[in-house]
């Protein structure tokens, strides 16, 4: 497959030295090229990407195609495609090679590579001599063990939800782990504050930088949160907590089933994504009945049990609405209902304690259930008129929020897909005046109001954001996981 595409690469890369308007098709066959090297190793990729760029004779195209790999692994939200970048940006970039667009392109390549070729998937992890709340020196990662590298600030709203999941975390964990947290500011009074109830991790800090964690962990902002094996290795980088959870769930069942392997879950997306838009609960289910049924009802359990972990793990990296919606019976049918299968720790760790959380998670307001009765500080945004303002901001009682359609929107400063979201809503309230939409910016509530931002994160499922619900006029939720 890959060296199909390859050729069709080189023949386009070729055909565009002679069209009018190459970079349309170029484009597309390099999507088709990202899509196909997924699941390979950084290696492996960035020696494909390198072969491709070197193909390119005429220098426009290959300038082009160098950008467009960069591009393509610098915003990638697979762990490990980092990786491919730094290689990207040192090999071609850096050395000269190939000419970015403008100097400021440049030095923000330059930037990124130093900032993260000494953290990368696979890397040692730097050693950081930090202190202890008494003045102690403790020297970080600790070795023979998992360690934790949670890197926050105390004025930093995201690190407050993040917190909270990773306190969770400490509280729930049937293995041994470190878990040093690094408070990456300087108000010693404002760290003694963050410190009190935040038990079972060790706590740490440097206020005059001199062990250079940002440079040697790419720590430009905050939150960050790194997994180091026993044996020092960077095992994952740019997690969140319930990305961290299963990465542990993953290495502590090392030589028996590993799920979630990104070459699985390409599988997985390349056979829904047949379905487009057309795609359903049932469609889902479909497949995992048939799959089971190859299986399990063959009498294969091994089997069985590894592609029905990966398709458990599938779902829980959907943010879409049918995914979602899927995650409970797929949960009660193929996991709760079959305790004989999932009957080791290692299978108790993994599946059923990921599938417990997904679970709860997903069946808070679900679909054709009330809104719960609660107030929120928010800012409710509609279309104005001559007798009101577009936005108004206070306490807002959930149940009274009146529109046709009315929607709930959660975000967070420093989450990718809020910005656009935001956008989103302002085309929307301008284009409809019927619509309502109740605006709650985490970061401020969790600053403001810590008790009513924990009353939301048990309330709604806020594991990612933007989190947006659609209600009806009478305050019963039509959808969650509303693309705006």
């Amino acid at each position: 497959m890959r060296k199909w595409i390859t050729a069709a690469l080189l023949c386009a890369v070729s055909w565009s030295l002679h069209a009018q308007e190459p970079y349309p098709e170029l484009g597309a066959k390099l999507e088709e090229y990202f899509t196909a090297l997924a699941g390979e190793t950084a290696a492996v990729q960035s020696a494909e990407c390198d072969y491709l760029i070197d193909s390119c004779q005429d220098s426009l195209v290959r300038q082009y195609v160098a950008i467009k790999i960069y591009d393509h692994y610098l915003r990638s939200q697979i762990m490990g495609d980092d990786a491919v970048a730094v290689h990207i940006a040192d090999k071609w970039f850096l050395s000269g090679a190939v000419a970015m667009k403008t100097e400021e392109d440049l030095m923000n390549a330059r930037i990124f590579a130093e900032f993260n070729r000494s953290s990368l998937i696979g890397a040692d992890a730097p050693s950081l001599t930090l202190f202890a709340p008494d003045g102690s020196t403790v020297d970080v990662p600790a070795s023979g063990g998992y360690s934790v590298l949670y890197f926050y600030d105390t004025g930093c709203s995201t690190c407050k939800l993040e917190t909270a999941r990773l306190k969770r975390l400490v509280e729930e964990a049937e293995y041994p782990l470190d878990i040093y947290a690094i408070y990456t500011g300087q108000d010693a009074d404002a760290w003694k504050t963050w410190r009190e109830g935040f038990e079972g991790v060790t706590h740490l800090w440097d206020p005059s930088l001199s062990s250079d964690w940002q440079r040697k962990y790419g720590i430009l902002k905050t939150p960050g949160l790194f997994l180091v094996s026993p044996a020092g290795k960077i095992l994952g980088r740019g997690l969140d907590t319930p990305a961290l959870r299963i990465l542990l769930n993953q290495q502590y069942s090392k030589g028996k089933y590993l799920y979630g392997e990104t070459l699985q879950m390409e599988r997985y997306r390349q056979l829904f994504s047949a379905y487009g838009d057309t795609l359903k609960v049932s469609h889902i289910l479909d497949v995992a009945d048939y799959l089971a049924a190859r299986t399990f009802g063959e009498g294969d359990q091994d089997s069985f049990k590894q592609i029905a972990g990966d398709f458990l793990y599938y779902l829980s990296s959907r943010k879409e609405e049918v995914y979602k919606d899927a995650c409970k019976p797929f949960i009660d049918r193929y996991i709760k209902a079959l305790p004989e299968v999932w009957n080791t720790d290692e299978d108790k760790a993994q599946v059923v304690s990921l599938g417990e959380m997904l679970e709860d998670l997903t069946t808070r307001t679900p679909a054709g259930s009330v809104v719960p009765d609660l107030a929120v500080h928010g800012t409710l945004r509609r279309k104005p008129c001559l007798f009101r303002k577009g936005s108004k901001e206070g306490v807002f009682p959930l149940r009274r929020l009146k529109g046709n359609p009315a929607y709930i929107l959660f975000y967070t400063g420093d989450c990718p897909y809020c910005r656009e979201t935001l956008e989103a809503v302002d085309a929307l309230v301008k284009k409809d005046r019927r619509v309502k939409v109740l605006v709650v910016d985490m970061d401020a509530l969790f600053t403001d109001y810590p008790e009513e931002a924990r009353l939301m994160l048990d309330t709604f499922d806020l594991s990612g954001m933007p989190f947006v619900l659609q209600l009806d006029r009478g305050g019963v939720v039509r959808h969650r996981y509303v693309k705006l």
